[in-house]
């Protein structure tokens, strides 16, 4: 998927490009300022963010996700047969050109509305990465995950905001996916679904951090789970 490129500052700060838009990007940085001196502010951040020591996970951190595993039975949706339509005069050939004229009408009208749309998301999303990176009480967190691929989280309380990045984490099929778990004193708490492309993402914004310190990430079925149903495959905390 193409983005405009001045939204894509605060995930190129973070190396969450995938190679064929970092090439883009970088190439774009050599004629633009305002994007270059960004980008500089936003790597200084991420390199200090970066240079705080890790805390390892608390006790039992492993124990507090699996407590909160259930096996659950996945139920195939239930199908419903279309009703057959009675045959219609030769007139019906008019009647489906000028339909199919309108369609079209009203695809390309969609079609440019879901660019605008794609365009205004990637504008929000970069001003709340950057948001969260500029924070002065901003902590980073990294770890790799027991599958390959690493997880990086960046969250800042007083936001009550965290940037979720990942990296190469390898592909799963359409019926699962990956999702990440705030660990509170009350249990795992359901956050944001994480859909890798190309084996990288563009960073998730996770809103509500409901004061956890410590997260997850799994593999769920796809949509995600009220809660987690297999083992973690990456846990980590923030350091204080």
């Amino acid at each position: 998927m193409k983005h405009d490129l001045h939204t894509l500052t605060g995930a190129y700060a973070l190396g969450a490009l995938e190679p064929a838009e970092r090439r883009r990007f970088e190439a774009h940085l050599r004629g633009c300022d305002n994007c270059r001196s960004e980008v500089e502010g936003l790597a200084e951040t991420v390199a200090r963010l970066g240079s705080a020591a890790a805390e390892p996970p608390p006790e039992r951190l492993r124990e507090r996700v699996m407590d909160g595993v259930e096996r659950t039975r996945q139920v195939p949706p239930r199908l419903t047969r279309p009703m057959p339509v009675p045959g219609r005069p030769a007139t019906w050939l008019a009647t489906a050109a000028a339909a199919a004229c309108l369609a079209l009408a009203l695809l390309a009208g969609v079609a440019v509305q879901r660019a605008t749309d794609e365009r205004d998301r990637a504008h929000a999303l970069n001003t709340e990465i950057t948001a969260v990176l500029a924070a002065p009480d901003a902590r980073t967190a990294t770890a790799r995950t027991s599958t390959g691929g690493s997880l990086t989280i960046i969250a800042s309380p007083t936001l009550d905001k965290a940037v979720i990045a990942v990296s190469a984490l390898p592909d799963l099929p359409s019926t699962r996916t990956y999702q990440l778990w705030h660990l509170t004193s009350a249990g795992p708490r359901p956050a944001p679904l994480l859909r890798p492309t190309g084996r990288d993402a563009i960073p998730v914004i996770d809103r509500g951090l409901n004061g956890a310190r410590a997260f997850a990430l799994t593999v769920e079925p796809s949509g995600g789970s009220p809660r987690p149903t297999t083992p973690p495959i990456a846990q980590l905390a923030l350091p204080v």
